[in-house]
């Protein structure tokens, strides 16, 4: 007389298809399926996340990162040797909208022959802004006293490096700069979004 399931001395595959693996191979299987399956959903979430918190720095910092150049005054209107504040005035993106002309920042622009130098007016300290002093041949950051040379070298202060410098061109006699924004309190250069 065949025994039936879950009666005591039954076979353990009582009732399975004839040739069946035993249950507890059928456990291992359905364990490795479901491993397997949670690590693909893992990567799944690990691969944009890790896209993400990388940013800039896998791009290459300032070097690899998109160019944003923005227009920010009339090359006429600079003066030679006399460093000039001028706002920069874009679009701010975000990832539905994009806002225009808004102020992106400011920066320090100073014309030397034909060459425009420029540099971001926000102090790599801790992001204050940065004004020319009385005597125009030095900048000052009026939150720490961080002090730099016309040149955007650190003279005194806890500023951890120089001025952040920022690319120019000129295009039908506008200055152009590709703005971009640096971490502060850093030693070199991080880019952040924005």
């Amino acid at each position: 007389m065949p025994h039936e399931p879950g009666v005591p001395g039954a076979p353990t595959n009582a009732g399975a298809p004839l040739g069946a693996p035993p249950p507890e191979e059928r456990r291992g299987a359905l364990k490795a399926l479901v491993a397997i399956g949670g690590l693909a959903y893992a990567g799944a979430l690990a691969a944009p996340a890790a896209t993400f918190l990388a940013g800039p720095a896998a791009a290459g910092g300032s070097a690899g990162g998109r160019e944003r150049w923005v227009r920010v005054g009339r090359l006429d209107d600079l003066p030679p040797g006399e460093p000039r504040r001028l706002k920069v005035i874009g679009e701010e993106r975000d990832a539905f909208t994009v806002a225009k002309d808004q102020m992106l920042g400011a920066i320090w622009v100073i014309r030397e022959g034909e060459k425009i130098r420029a540099m971001s007016a926000s102090c790599p300290h801790l992001g204050c802004g940065i004004e020319l002093n009385d005597d125009k041949k030095s900048f000052n950051c009026p939150c720490h006293a961080s002090r730099f040379a016309l040149s955007g070298a650190p003279e005194t202060g806890p500023s951890p490096r120089p001025m952040d410098p920022l690319a120019t061109r000129v295009v039908d006699g506008w200055l152009e700069v590709d703005f971009r924004r640096y971490r502060d309190g850093t030693a070199e250069l991080q880019e952040i979004a924005g």
